[in-house]
């Protein structure tokens, strides 16, 4: 019997938004003073008065803008919930809040589970083998990676009987059902025991006590390895669209599925299904538990009495999660910032991340409870009856990316063997046509006001206000963004709904025009889903042919992609990118070409009038998986078909029952996601409503039922496990639907404006004062400022500094040494070290550039800057120095790390030498934008400043910035706080 029994289900995750793939890093969460996250005050009464000697244990998962969460809690503390672990890829800190699921094997010893950004969800490659997976040991936290990437789905990943775990990676497509792999991983190791693939869309894989099952085709099937391959030997059918499945006792199956409005439970005897019996529909979970698993919910219809092994648990509500031994149900374990998820991202920005409520029921007595718990709280004394086994690939940064074979190294494999790096440089280089990190071309990160004016204003064609020449610095022309991207004219008259684009706009970008590190104000890199086409990763180098071309608020990719003909000019390209309005605007006109297409093959949703927001369900559909316009069994697709298997057929509507939907997106359809959104208003930074409701007459969106796609126009069978098994284009629905029978304003939804046609754009909800441009420190306006931006670009309307030409900055990435290999392809550093590289509209002249602290040794990821007063100022060596006092500009927000700035001198006959200081940028700044003096300091001709994100024990969290310096002449010495303090702080 295990030493650990620490427990239980599969769960939660993060909330919406935005795109695919990347690369590792997960860590346990740091510790925090002691406080007490009882769920129960009273256990004794709450509880049981035995609840001190109890055994059961509970481990659940949650995601927010920190990660994935792993939270454990024992009984015999009253249920006193503490993070295990923390799961998140420190470099994809774009791509917004985390998502995922977890398990607890059979000897509860380990927990597994799958995390990956939310916005993945939308993603039909990064949905299928996207996602990151990890085993935790639950006796200490300790992370070990699996070095494979893996489906973010609701049935994944499969623990049943033993330590042994099952992952599943698919390549599934709208026009093939594709293959799947097995990654099959030993817990207790951490190692990967196979990788077995099979034809076929295979979902549910969990280890019994009588070996590995799925469902394959509809089938419940019973897996061997065959080579390298597996074989299915079909065990039975699956008795209706599923939602679980859970190994019990002796190697006995229980399902959970649907008929009509039903949830059905069976168990598989061997032989065949035997119904146990129902509940309304979503209102039970089958969770595994020790030794089996549990029905849980309204229970009084199922009978386990002839299902050994399955447990039966009667609790009113959501139900998340049970405890191993069934004294606990959870109803709720979700992040507070998920209340606000367009708050920014970052350990200093994060409102409400780690913040975690947890609500729950103790099934002995009926008592609930609902508890905030820290993440941050430190956890109780690790359990060290479990031996300190081996691991595989324990999470850490590497010094070079993972790029040969079975995740070697870079530095094992620099003779080009099994290296995934392309033959030329060129192949490195992102297509999409305005690229990273271009001062003129950042995006302001507009407020919740400002982006429902402009869908207000879009939508009926009004989006006209003026952009004058050279608006935010951008060198492009005048324009107005409908100007540029006019109102789409719909085929059958008519506008889109207001509500229907917010919905979009929310579950694609949370409202973000700019990258998730810019708050309502700031300026920065637009908003994209994958720049360099390496899976978002920082271990892996750029591949032009898998960049993503999807920029802003709207995630626009037409004409974005100059490889494609016909790409969108400077002036429209550089709206998109630079201005939320134009990209509105120019996201409008795909939906509006959705609508239109489907249209003029056919195809129209109840009435078909466009004023109806429940109409928009198939155009949403095309929006985001396309619309296939062959005249042979043209369409829409089978990944957004709501029958789909990768959903569960339980699910009630997104978001109106309960905002927890939010942390695990991945169990909904596209559509079913932006209605969701339409009727329930995404929230802001600080939790207020982003947007009005639309006017909805029977209180919320009808939306269609799950099987309303699927009959025998394509092939599709709703009663079967697997509706529509080839997932080719015999499955693409080509005609109309209804479901709102004699249609009218009584019984379906329309927009509502919260701002008058014609209205100006209102004023923008700043967070930050940005403070002013080109200010000098204190009263030296004979300053020489030295500035991050070398060419000192008019930035958000801060003019030139004066004089700049007396001094230079540059930035270095990696070690600026490429090296071309035996086999032609290259060891590329600065392609590796550019991807952790940012700029933000903070700091002196409104821009830095940052990236975040690594450890030593890390030159794959070290960025260096150089600060020079220019050499016709400085004296040769064998004259006395120019003596400099220093101060450096730390900005408001988004510096973290304490970093060593480094002063050389130049060639010198004087005997000075080197000198360093450090400074922590978060605490010295003080949360305003400052000018911090570092002391005096002698140069010569080659005299330099320079510092880099490398740092001791640097853990690839902090923001290090890059901000101006400014050299004030100075006729004596001063030793200012760097060398008062030794060093500096």
């Amino acid at each position: 019997m295990s030493t650990n029994p620490l427990v239980i289900m599969s769960v939660v995750a993060a909330s919406a938004a935005l795109i695919p793939l990347g690369s590792t890093e997960a860590t346990p969460a740091p510790a925090a003073a002691e406080s007490t996250s009882r769920l129960f005050s009273a256990p004794s009464s709450d509880l049981g008065v035995d609840y001190a000697s109890s055994t059961d244990e509970i481990v659940q998962a949650t995601g927010d803008a920190e990660g994935l969460h792993i939270l454990a809690a024992r009984e015999s503390d009253g249920f006193s919930f503490y993070e295990i672990a923390r799961l998140n890829r420190k470099e994809l800190s774009d791509v917004g809040p985390w998502t995922g699921y977890v398990c607890t094997t059979g000897s509860g010893d380990y927990a597994a589970a799958v995390y990956a950004p939310s916005a993945w969800s939308n993603k039909a490659g990064a949905y299928a083998s996207g996602a990151f997976a990890a085993v935790i040991r639950l006796s200490d936290g300790k992370v070990t990676e699996v070095p494979d990437r893996v489906q973010l789905a609701y049935f994944t990943p499969g623990c049943g009987a033993g330590d042994e775990v099952a992952f599943t990676s698919s390549s599934a497509t709208d026009t093939s059902a594709g293959k799947t792999t097995v990654i099959s991983v030993d817990a207790a190791s951490g190692s990967v025991s196979s990788r077995r693939t099979i034809d076929g869309y295979l979902t549910h894989v969990t280890p019994t006590q009588k070996g590995t099952v799925g469902v394959l085709a509809g089938n419940l099937v019973d897996l061997k390895d065959n080579g390298p391959k597996l074989s299915a030997r079909k065990l039975s059918a699956v008795p209706g669209p599923m939602f679980a499945l859970t190994a019990s006792k002796n190697g006995a199956v229980d399902v959970g599925t649907v008929d009509g409005e039903s949830s059905v439970v069976s168990r598989f005897n061997g032989k065949s299904f035997t119904e146990l019996g129902r509940a309304p529909k979503g209102m039970v979970k089958l969770l595994p538990v020790a030794d089996g698993d549990a029905v849980v919910g309204d229970v009084k219809g199922i009978d386990t009495g002839k299902a050994p092994g399955l447990a039966k648990h009667a609790v009113d509500g959501r139900v998340v999660g049970v405890s191993r031994l069934g004294h606990l149900v959870t109803h709720s374990v979700f992040s507070e910032q998920m209340k606000g998820i367009t708050e920014g991202v970052g350990s200093s920005q994060a409102k409400g991340a780690g913040s975690l409520t947890v609500k729950a029921t103790a099934l002995k007595t009926g008592a609930r409870a609902t508890k905030l718990v820290d993440a941050d709280r430190k956890r109780p004394k690790p359990d060290a009856s479990l031996p300190m086994g081996p691991t595989a690939f324990v999470m850490s940064d590497d010094d070079d990316p993972r790029n040969c074979g079975e995740n070697q190294p870079e530095t094992q494999c620099l003779s080009g063997t099994g290296a995934e790096v392309h033959g030329k440089i060129t192949t490195m280089e992102t297509p999409c046509i305005v690229k990273r990190n271009d001062p003129k071309r950042q995006a302001l990160q507009a407020s919740a006001n400002q982006v429902e004016w402009a869908v207000d204003q879009a939508v009926h064609g009004k989006l006209t206000i003026s952009r004058p020449a050279d608006w935010h610095d951008t060198d492009l022309g005048a324009y107005t963004p409908q100007g540029l991207f006019p109102k789409p004219e719909l085929t059958g008259g008519g506008d889109i709904p207001a509500q229907v684009m917010l919905g979009i706009l929310a579950q694609e970008s949370n409202f973000r025009q700019a990258s998730w590190h810019s708050m309502n104000g700031d300026s920065g890199n637009v908003t994209k889903s994958d720049w360099f086409g390496n899976q978002n990763g920082i271990h892996g180098y750029p591949d032009a042919s898998l960049s993503d071309c999807g920029y802003g608020i709207a995630q626009v990719t037409t004409g974005m992609d100059g490889s494609y003909a016909d790409p969108l000019d400077t002036l429209h390209a550089g709206a998109v990118t630079t201005d939320y309005a134009a990209n509105i605007a120019a996201g409008l006109r795909i939906l509006g070409e959705k609508w239109n297409q489907l249209k003029d093959m056919g195809m129209s949703a109840n009435n078909g009038s466009s004023a109806y927001i429940e109409n928009w369900y198939m155009a949403l559909w095309g929006y985001n998986s396309g619309v296939y316009t062959s005249s042979v069994n043209g369409g829409l697709g089978f990944f957004n078909n709501p029958i789909n298997p990768s959903y569960p057929a339980d699910r009630k509507a997104f978001l109106r029952y309960s905002y927890d939907d939010a942390s695990r997106p991945g169990e909904w359809n596209y559509p079913e996601k932006i209605l969701g959104w339409a009727e329930v208003p995404q929230l802001t930074w600080d939790s207020e409503a982003s947007y009005a409701k639309p006017n909805m007459p029977l209180s919320v969106l009808k939306t269609p039922p799950y099987s309303t796609f699927c009959d025998s126009s394509n092939a599709c069978d709703p009663a079967a496990a697997d509706p529509c098994p080839s997932w080719n284009n015999l499955c693409y629905w080509g005609k109309g639907a209804e479901w709102i029978g004699g249609q009218s304003s009584s019984n379906s939804s329309t927009e509502k404006l919260s701002y008058s046609l014609g209205s100006g754009e209102p004023e923008l909800r700043s967070k930050y004062d940005h403070g002013s441009c080109n200010d000098y420190p204190s009263v030296y306006s004979n300053a020489i400022v030295v500035d991050d931006l070398g060419g000192h670009e008019n930035t958000y309307d801060c003019g030139d500094i004066e004089a700049y030409e007396d001094g230079k900055f540059t930035l270095q990435v990696g070690d600026n040494i490429t090296t071309r290999r035996n086999d032609g392809s290259y060891r590329a550093t600065p392609y590796i070290a550019n991807i952790d590289l940012h700029q933000l509209g903070a700091g002196f002249d409104r821009h830095v550039y940052f990236t975040h602290s690594y450890g030593y040794g890390e030159v794959f990821h070290q960025v260096t800057g150089r600060w020079q007063v220019h050499p016709s100022s400085l004296p040769s060596g064998d004259q006395p120095g120019e003596r400099y006092k220093v101060f450096v500009h730390l900005p408001s927000h988004g510096a973290e790390a304490t970093v060593r700035y480094d002063f050389i001198p130049g060639d010198n006959t004087a005997g000075a030498q080197a000198d360093f200081c450090n400074v922590n940028q978060g605490s010295r700044s003080a949360g305003g934008e400052t000018w911090f003096e570092m002391g005096t300091f002698s140069f010569w001709k080659g005299g330099r400043i320079e510092m880099d994100n490398i740092q001791k024990g640097a853990t690839g969290d902090d923001n290090v910035v890059f901000d101006a310096i400014a050299f004030v002449p100075f006729n004596r010495a001063d030793p200012g706080a760097c060398h008062l303090i030794d060093g500096g702080l």
